[in-house]
């Protein structure tokens, strides 16, 4: 089995080096667990102005030589232009062994937490045949703090704001077969990459009905990733995270689910084929669907998500969960605005 990697960096000459430790230290690594793969890893750094690059080189120089493993390769492939999109296409059509049967996406700054989750991940994939994608559970490092804050709880309510029914996708890892990934044409400028992605897999590139079963999640399986310290950094991560699923709901169901031919090749195959024809679609196609609203552009619904997974758990979790759907609705209510004015501005494309 050949599983080719590939790690997206944007500026994290701070945080990649442990990243590539942590993954060098999956026991899928040791001896004794090795299962017959043959691994490439590459390392895209996108539009970066510090030191990744050099970076991640000293950190695969130094495990490959540890390892000595001739069943492992490692790069660096510099793209000076920004972009996750854009880093992505590259990976996934370009940079990627063309014989590879499975592709591994990660961010850049994340850490293992379970030291099997490679292992398992992979086991999933191979023991559920009608799966696409596999993923794992995705934790914030504060959600171990023994003593929270009343920002660190603000924080986690916010990202628990969640159907936990649905298996959900992070752009920061999950493993996929090839000929599934390859199907698949980010448009350039995309800030929502991770719910783009999850609308192509369980549509199958919108060509039939929603099968959240294409996505299964490995059990035994997670990772960490650093959250957002500041007010300011957790207002612009919100931030992007509401531009990007306002910009999905245009491009997927507006868009991609009326235009895309059941009976061809996909919806991958149309956006690389109107990129082709028109760099500038992609940034069109959203400015008219914007103009075609008044002046609420977000989706229906999204205002008020904070409160959609209150449950009931008695009087006392009940009113501590009201609280903080409450905090968390009232800090994202000025986010939520913001996002609106540059969605109507116009500013939103492309935002990192």
């Amino acid at each position: 089995m050949i599983i080719s990697v590939g790690i997206l960096a944007y500026n994290e000459a701070d945080q990649i080096s442990e990243t590539i430790d942590s993954f060098f230290s999956q026991s899928i690594f040791s001896i004794e667990n090795q299962l017959p793969v043959t691994w490439e890893i590459i390392c895209i750094p996108n539009g970066c102005m510090d030191d990744t690059a050099s970076i991640a080189q000293q950190a695969f120089d130094r495990h490959t030589k540890k390892l000595n493993n001739e069943h492992l390769s490692c790069a660096v492939i510099e793209v000076t232009e920004a972009g996750k999109s854009n880093a992505w296409n590259k990976y996934i059509h370009d940079y990627s062994c063309k014989d590879a049967d499975a592709l591994l996406l990660m961010d850049a700054d994340i850490t293992f937490k379970e030291i099997d989750t490679l292992k398992n991940m992979i086991t999933k994939l191979l023991v559920t045949p009608n799966a696409d994608v596999v993923v794992d559970l995705l934790f914030k490092d504060i959600v171990f703090n023994k003593r929270k804050s009343l920002l660190e709880k603000i924080s986690i309510q916010m990202s628990e704001n969640k159907d936990k029914n649905r298996v959900t996708l992070s752009g920061s890892l999950y493993l996929g077969r090839s000929k599934t990934l390859r199907n698949v044409w980010m448009p350039k400028g995309l800030p929502g990459e991770d719910g783009f992605l999850r609308a192509m897999i369980v549509t199958d590139m919108f060509r039939q009905k929603q099968d959240d079963s294409r996505i299964v999640l490995a059990e035994h399986a997670s990772h960490t990733y650093e959250a957002c310290s500041s007010l300011k950094e957790i207002f612009h991560h919100e931030l992007r995270l509401i531009i990007g699923t306002s910009l999905n709901c245009y491009l997927n169901w507006d868009f991609l689910l009326f235009a895309t031919d059941p009976n061809g090749l996909g919806a991958g195959d149309l956006i690389k084929n109107r990129l082709s024809k028109d760099p500038d679609w992609y940034s069109k196609l959203i400015k008219n669907q914007i103009l075609n609203h008044g002046f609420w552009v977000l989706p229906r619904g999204m205002l008020f998500s904070s409160f959609r997974k209150l449950k009931i758990k008695g009087t006392r979790n009940l009113f501590i969960d009201i609280l903080l759907s409450l905090m968390a609705f009232f800090f994202r209510l000025p986010i939520y605005l913001v996002a609106n004015y540059k969605l109507k501005k116009g500013s939103a494309i492309g935002f990192w």
